[in-house]
């Protein structure tokens, strides 16, 4: 009787880890399901990955300016191109929106945007890029799914400026500035610019990246 009582115990407590297990795998965050985005060849850990990135821009909030307000009020373009004042939640709402799938398919890309919202992430995304890259990237790759997708232009002759991350490119006729001030930079750009302006996440580094950014809009003189 102890010996079946005790086989009896030992398939409940495997039944219950399993059921436990399960629950771990399947316990994502509702906004996947609320808008409607399919995930593929994803990891457990790279859909936790993907979820820390969402939910650190959800949690922004603008604060106190940290720098000159003449200065931001001067440069500042998220409400003109984002529609709304800055702030994570409804940003966040904005990113999610614009993405109907995310696939892993790659080793080379940081985040790709294939086709009005099929994006794409590589290992570039999960392994070499700091938080403040990821969140950048993925807005950068949402614009692309708005209108005709704003498609890059090349770099005119003589572009003076390097890509940090690529620094075996040479940018001048690479695809890779726009003529558009409503394009993928610009948005890339003004976000930048208010976690700068507030003092968010690293305030150096996301100055740094403005200024990077802004550098590839190159509307036609």
């Amino acid at each position: 009787m102890s010996m079946i009582r005790i086989t009896i115990l030992a398939a409940c407590s495997f039944l219950l880890l399993v059921t436990l297990d399960l629950d771990t795998v399947s316990a994502r965050e509702p906004y996947w399901e609320e808008h409607h985005i399919e995930l593929s060849g994803l990891t457990e850990e790279q859909v936790l990955g993907l979820e820390s990135t969402i939910n650190q821009l959800r949690s922004l909030e603008p604060g106190e300016l940290k720098i000159n307000r003449s200065l931001h009020g001067r440069l500042s373009r998220f409400k003109e191109l984002f529609g709304f004042p800055f702030n994570g939640k409804d940003l966040s709402g904005w990113l999610l929106a614009r993405i109907r799938s995310i696939s892993y398919q790659n080793t080379w890309t940081v985040a790709v945007n294939q086709n009005q919202g099929s994006f794409m992430v590589g290992d570039f995304f999960f392994t070499k890029t700091t938080p403040l890259e990821k969140l950048y990237a993925l807005i950068h790759e949402a614009r692309h799914s708005d209108n005709d997708g704003y498609k890059h232009i090349r770099c005119p002759d003589g572009f003076k400026y390097i890509s940090s991350r690529q620094p075996e490119m040479d940018l001048e006729q690479e695809a890779a500035c726009d003529a558009n001030d409503q394009g993928a930079y610009s948005f890339q750009a003004a976000f930048l610019f208010e976690l700068f302006a507030y003092g968010l996440l690293d305030q150096g580094e996301a100055g740094l990246l403005y200024n990077s950014s802004i550098s590839r809009v190159v509307p036609p003189k």
